[in-house]
């Protein structure tokens, strides 16, 4: 699982939930308020449906109350006094109906037959209608069953001693009709007379659509009319006195509520338009500013955990993808390994063409890296040059090497920048434990202790922790504790000169100041013994320290020409290096040209102002600058032009093949000529053979050094042969 993917901070996933609650809610809103909507105006339309239902039934009601209404007595004298006369009998006919507006009309005799019979205005045969007959007949059995009781139907129409009598009924033909039946008395008197010789008028009103429309009219309703019950009208049914339906009146309702509505519909559509518009915009905002949030935070959490530059994991995230890794419980058993990376010599370059090359090198790097990475891995950058990996479920320790060689594979590539090609390699140190064996704490130590190892044996190499390393470790450490103390007390550490000649002439023409250490256990120590440990620790500038005013003190008081001093590239990181240096000649009474300072490549490459401004502090003291081991490092033409030094030394591996090796003869007569262009004398280095001497002399090395002419001497032994070829000459 590697570290270097990021999420874009989750923009073009779905909806945060906060957006999606907006949503709902305002989508929640408008419904709410639809529907209170529509249950407003459903409520008040159907009051007003009711309303109508109610006037309608009223309506009716009187309507049939009107069959049996009014007052007949002088009605009924007048076609009594005149009933023999032609037309009289039409008299109370005509009058009820037109008075009345009954359709036909009924006089029945005591016995029940019919004395007059008339429809509109015109008599008809003393006979009741056949489409009345059915309805008379059920009337007057009704009628009679009332008068001889005291309570009627509940739906009937009655006065006192139950004179009237009215209903709802089909006629024969299917028309609904209101019908209506009353007592009149035998001479015009009262209602209350004897029935038995009272006549009954009998009135038929039907239910027609003229008096539909004439109730519609009065009551501003729209399309009364008998129908079967329809979804889009009102209804209302009409009963008969047994409570029976027998048909429904219809009508188009008048719904105030929706005609407000529909009057109201541009303001509202309007309203919801601005509202839909204002819930877009806040959900259009609600949505920026949780995705701005939600961006913030997940960059933040991201920037956390991971490092700025390389979108590796950090080292928090890295403890806790180790921690995970040793805690996971697997099912076979495996180990957890913790690689150590470290950049070899990235100092250097990056001191050499600045901190934005070195950035994109550890870029670079980590592009890499991570796409070597397997699967499970994580890569972390814990600063610097320094990285770091956990690789979970490791079978055994050729699975963990397999993993680190591949990671090594990738530095066999030189790392390109917008002008240079830079070679870099690192070293590897592995921990690989199972996950409940040490603590974390110690798994890094014991993956830097592997790392340590792996510098300590040359660099761009993959050491695997093994116990006997802390013992080296310890070792050191003692070694360095010793050192100090010998810096401290000067007991052990001592200089050799190995004289250097001049190639024309064979005097000695001044000598290396070489350091050694006769520890009191271990005997004597070769300078690679503690040099680089000392380099290590921070002890370099007292060492160097040390030996500079050891060669001065000696050189001050004998015949010695001048003498050469070993400067460590991490010495002119102290800024008052040439400061030390010229306090130490004056204090030491040594002129500053009987000094030569010897450095190597790694100065040159640091390309530092500060740098600069120290040779240049050196030089024009009148101490001589020396490169040491010309051609092994990444020196450039420009870099000697820049530095103005005063003399190149060929390395000794260049010397030894020079006589076999015609590659190598010409690499040395380039370096000459070199040399000679940019005013600078030549030191040969390692000279074992007189062949060598003389090829070297012949192509015009200024000076020679090595163990043909003369091996490493002490001070006593170095006087001792400047007085012999002085005697000698």
């Amino acid at each position: 699982m590697t570290e270097m993917e990021t999420d874009p901070y989750t923009h073009r996933r779905a909806l945060n939930p906060l957006v999606w609650l907006s949503l709902v809610f305002g989508v929640a809103v408008l419904i709410a308020a639809a529907v209170g909507t529509h249950w407003a105006v459903d409520q008040v339309d159907r009051r007003a449906v009711t309303a109508e239902r109610r006037t309608i039934a009223a309506a009716l009601a009187l309507e049939r109350e009107s069959v049996v209404a009014g007052e007949l007595r002088s009605i009924w004298q007048e076609a009594r006094r005149n009933q023999d006369e032609p037309g009289s009998a039409a008299v109370l006919a005509d009058v009820v109906r037109e008075t009345y507006d009954l359709a036909r009309v009924y006089i029945l005799a005591p016995d029940g037959g019919v004395v007059r019979a008339a429809e509109g205005s015109l008599l008809k045969e003393e006979v009741i209608d056949a489409n009345d007959r059915a309805a008379v007949q059920l009337l007057v059995g009704q009628f009679g069953q009332m008068e001889g009781a005291d309570e009627g139907p509940g739906f009937s129409t009655r006065e006192a001693n139950h004179t009237r009598l009215a209903d709802t009924v089909r006629l024969e033909d299917g028309q609904l009709a209101f019908v209506g039946i009353r007592r009149i008395g035998p001479d015009g008197g009262g209602v209350d007379e004897a029935s038995a010789t009272s006549f009954h008028l009998v009135s038929i009103k039907p239910i027609s659509p003229q008096l539909l429309a004439s109730v519609a009219d009065h009551f501003e309703l729209e399309g009364l009319h008998i129908a079967a019950p329809r979804p889009d009208h009102a209804t209302l049914p009409i009963l008969n006195n047994a409570g029976r339906v027998i048909g429904f009146v219809a009508w188009q309702p008048n719904r105030p509520a929706v005609s407000l509505l529909w009057e109201a519909a541009p303001a509202g559509v309007s309203f919801l338009f601005l509202a839909a518009t204002g819930l877009a915009f806040l959900l259009a905002w609600v949505r920026r500013t949780t995705v701005q949030l939600a961006a913030t935070q997940t960059k933040t959490t991201y920037l956390a955990l991971h490092d700025p530059l390389t979108g590796a994991a950090n080292r928090v995230l890295f403890e806790k993808r180790l921690l995970e890794a040793m805690a996971y419980p697997y099912l076979a058993r495996t180990t957890v390994a913790l690689v150590a990376i470290d950049l070899d010599g990235f100092k250097d370059v990056n001191d050499t063409y600045g901190h934005a090359a070195g950035d994109q090198i550890i870029k670079q790097v980590a592009t890499r890296l991570a796409f070597a990475l397997p699967e499970e891995a994580t890569l972390a950058r814990l600063g610097g040059d320094e990285f770091a990996l956990v690789q979970p479920g490791v079978l055994n320790e050729g699975q963990a090497k397999w993993i680190c060689q591949n990671l090594m594979r990738v530095f066999d590539t030189p790392f390109v920048l917008t002008d240079a090609s830079i070679e870099i390699t690192a070293s590897f140190g592995v921990a690989l434990e199972e996950g409940n064996a040490v603590s974390a704490t110690e798994m890094r130590r014991r993956a830097d202790v592997a790392l340590y190892a792996s510098k300590a044996a040359g660099r761009n190499q993959l050491k695997v922790y093994d116990p006997a390393m802390d013992k080296s470790r310890r070792e050191k450490r003692t070694l360095e504790v010793e050192l100090r103390n010998a810096l401290l007390t000067g007991q052990g550490l001592f200089l050799l000169y190995q004289p250097i000649f001049e190639a024309g002439s064979n005097a000695v023409a001044g000598a290396e100041a070489l350091v050694r250490w006769d520890h009191p256990e271990r005997g004597n120590l070769a300078p690679d013994m503690f040099i680089g440990m000392a380099e290590e620790t921070g002890l370099i500038n007292q060492l160097g320290t040390w030996v500079l005013e050891e060669a001065a003190r000696f050189v001050v008081t004998s015949e010695v020409p001048w003498v050469a001093v070993n400067v460590s590239p991490l010495q002119f990181r102290n800024p008052d290096f040439a400061d030390s240096v010229l306090r130490i000649l004056s204090t030491r009474g040594l002129p500053a040209e009987r000094l030569q300072l010897e450095i190597t490549e790694g100065v040159l490459l640091q390309n530092s102002r500060a740098i600069q401004a120290m040779l240049a502090q050196l030089r024009t003291a009148g101490i001589r600058i020396a490169l040491d081991d010309f051609g092994t490092g990444y020196s450039s033409i420009g870099h000697l032009r820049a530095h103005s030094l005063d003399k190149l030394k060929i390395d000794q591996s260049f010397t030894r093949s020079i006589v076999r090796d015609p590659a190598t003869l010409s690499i040395v007569r380039s370096v000459i000529d070199l040399a000679r262009a940019l005013d600078m004398s030549v030191t040969a280095e390692g000279v074992e053979e007189e062949a060598q001497r003389r090829l070297l002399k012949d192509l015009g090395c200024t000076e020679l050094q090595g163990f043909l002419l003369s091996r490493p001497l002490t001070a006593q032994r170095l006087l001792g042969l400047l007085a012999e070829r002085r005697s000698v000459a």
